[in-house]
């Protein structure tokens, strides 16, 4: 039978038999009791069976029982690796492995060790990886390789078991690494660890059909330490073909499992910054802060399993692409991961703003926000990596693989001039003064500007210091990525703000009526109200001559009808017209014509006025809804 076949068939029997025994497992743990219960520091509202990781385990290994048993193909057909102590295959030493952190797990879900006792079983589970070859052999100094070996698996572990905090999410995202992974395997001629990586990801599939929102069975500890030690585990197996060098070890790994690595980042930071214990649980996961923001729960599920299908995608063309090229590509995925973090933790830092009170003790993450706005350090540190990846870039574009090592050198020594001289070029254009949460076109104006005075700055510094080697070429490319990356960057915000607005599931559906160049402020304004809640879902102006059409992503309705229609189409409840102090106008009219012949609506007002103040001194203006 054909690789291709078994590749194909094994995965099946995973799929098939992990989707046949997760009901019979969920029936077993509702007989016994065994139920994860809902608390305030958890994502679930009622209790939930949490052994699932018992139908994971089982369909997985009735399909490695196929892969051995009927087909003689899999766990015992690779070789030995060179820095294993037992005489065992990675396929081999990765089952066993794994089973023992699920052991470990599911003794945890019964009876709930001591976070000590965890850590000594998922320890003991890695050391059996490292035995059998599989580890980060990167240095050359066996401890030193060993150490870094168990700080990832141990970490990659502990990050699956913390991404398990909304349903469908871990079993989403490792069924993504480990197809990928699976791939990767199957292009160095690595058939058994292939299947072994596709019959993994296919049982997580099967569970998934159990485990998407709603989900009906949790994985539990037994399956989220099985799932996160089999995947660093399987990361790290080797690949002929592929070198062992930094790529390998390290980049492939890193950006196939960047979700993982991300959410745990982000949880620890948060809770470091706000002064609460790292190992306490809590609704602080990136997935429930995309959800605090309105997005659907289900929507937010599909944005980080999307950012997971990318990462994968970049770990392959390690592989299958100039590495070089794929170093960029990593280098801007990475880039877009912590932009989306910083997004995320200034959401979080609103909140607490927002929620703050006389009595409210003032955390170190607010401190940090106080002091960022005066002086941006996050940014200064965003542009140096900027930076850096498009003077890189540029050196990539400019060059064919033939040329590029030797132009390269030059690239290293005079890195650290290019960073240093545009960073001193932005500060001079003022390119850290806005907000980037209210980037305007005008600010993207600035930071062209600025990029044009930084390269004019660095190719007359690198004339009279290193004039050899200097390509105007590569200066002219730099120019144009840096200025696509530096300015897309500033408005990463301003987009996020604009999608979690529009993806909002949170609120009375509510459409603008009035001239379309007041939408933007009634859609600022009622963005900012705790009450009424209301979320913006359409554009109406009559005057438009198009019956339909887009405004900033919304359905803009045109026409004598155009309310009608929009509530219609976009299910609208509520409708705020602007009030600026003026007789009422077309718009207001056609709200009191839809209300007295149509149906009803709930009606708001948004007040607009402007006064002088007596005294001339000042401007007073205010807007109330």
């Amino acid at each position: 039978m054909t690789v291709l076949l078994l590749a194909l068939l094994v995965p099946a029997v995973a799929a098939t038999a992990t989707a046949a025994l997760t009901p019979m497992v969920r029936a077993l743990a509702l007989r016994a009791g065994q139920m994860a219960g809902a608390t305030e520091d958890r994502w679930h509202t009622r209790p939930t069976p949490n052994v699932g990781g018992l139908a994971i385990v089982g369909g997985f290994a009735l399909a490695v029982a196929l892969e051995v048993g009927v087909f003689g193909l899999g766990l015992g057909g690779g070789e030995v690796a060179p820095q294993a102590v037992v005489p065992l295959t990675p396929p081999v030493g990765l089952v066993v492995a794994a089973l023992l952190a699920g052991a470990v797990g599911l003794w945890d879900d019964v009876r709930r060790l001591r976070p000590s006792t965890k850590l000594v079983g998922q320890v003991a589970a890695a050391s059996m990886l490292l035995m059998t070859g599989i580890g980060v052999w990167l240095t050359g100094i066996y401890v030193l390789d060993v150490l870094i070996s168990l700080f990832w698996f141990v970490g990659i572990t502990n990050a699956l078991n913390l991404l398990d905090n909304m349903d469908g999410l871990a079993g989403g995202i490792a069924a993504i690494a480990a197809t990928f992974l699976g791939i990767n395997f199957l292009l160095g001629g690595q058939s058994e660890l292939a299947i072994l990586a596709f019959a993994f990801a296919a049982a997580l599939g099967g569970f998934l059909v159990h485990n998407y929102p709603p989900a009906r069975i949790f994985m539990g500890d037994s399956g989220s330490l099985f799932v996160g030690l089999f995947l660093a585990g399987l990361a790290l197996s080797p690949v002929p073909g592929l070198s062992r060098s930094l790529a390998a070890v390290v980049a492939v790994p890193l950006v196939m499992l960047a979700i993982p690595i991300l959410d745990t980042t982000f949880v620890t930071v948060t809770r470091l910054l706000e002064g609460r214990a790292v190992s306490r649980g809590g609704r602080d996961h990136t997935s429930h802060t995309l959800v605090s923001l309105g997005i659907s729960e289900e929507r937010a599920l599909w944005i980080l399993w999307g950012l997971a299908i990318l990462g994968g995608g970049v770990g392959l063309l390690v592989r299958t692409a100039s590495r070089t090229f794929a170093y960029m590509l990593g280098g801007i995925l990475l880039a877009a991961l912590a932009l989306l973090g910083s997004y995320l933790l200034t959401s979080r830092l609103d909140r607490l703003e927002a929620d703050r009170t006389a009595e409210s003790h003032v955390t170190l993450l607010e401190r940090l926000g106080a002091l960022h706005q005066r002086i941006p350090f996050l940014v200064f540190g965003m542009d140096i990596f900027v930076v850096g990846l498009a003077y890189y870039a540029a050196y990539l574009i400019r060059w064919d693989s033939g040329q590029l090592p030797a132009e390269l050198a030059y690239f290293q020594r005079t890195l650290v001039f290019v960073v240093a001289l545009k960073l001193m070029a932005f500060a001079g254009a003022a390119a850290y003064a806005p907000r980037w949460r209210h980037y305007s076109i005008a600010d993207a104006i600035v930071m062209v500007r600025a990029n044009l005075f930084g390269t004019v700055l660095t190719a007359s510094v690198l004339l009279l210091v290193a004039r050899s080697g200097l390509s105007r070429g590569v200066l002219v490319v730099d120019f144009l990525v840096c200025t696509i990356l530096t300015v897309l960057g500033r408005l990463s915000f301003r987009l996020l703000e604009d999608a979690t607005g529009r993806w909002s599931v949170q609120g009375a559906p509510m459409a603008f009526v009035g001239p379309i160049e007041d939408a933007d402020l009634a859609f600022r304004a009622v963005r900012a109200l705790s009450e009424p809640r209301l979320r913006p879902v359409a554009v109406v102006d009559h005057s438009q001559v198009a019956a339909k059409g887009r405004f900033r992503g919304y359905p803009l309705f045109g026409g004598a009808d155009a309310i009608a229609r929009a509530v219609r189409d976009c299910e609208v409840h509520t409708v705020v017209v602007v009030d600026k102090g003026e007789a009422a106008d077309s718009h207001n009219e056609l709200v009191e014509e839809y209300l007295a012949t149509t149906g009803s609506l709930d009606v708001y007002v948004l007040k607009i006025s402007l006064e002088s103040a007596r005294s001339g001194a000042r401007i007073a203006g205010d807007a109330a809804l």
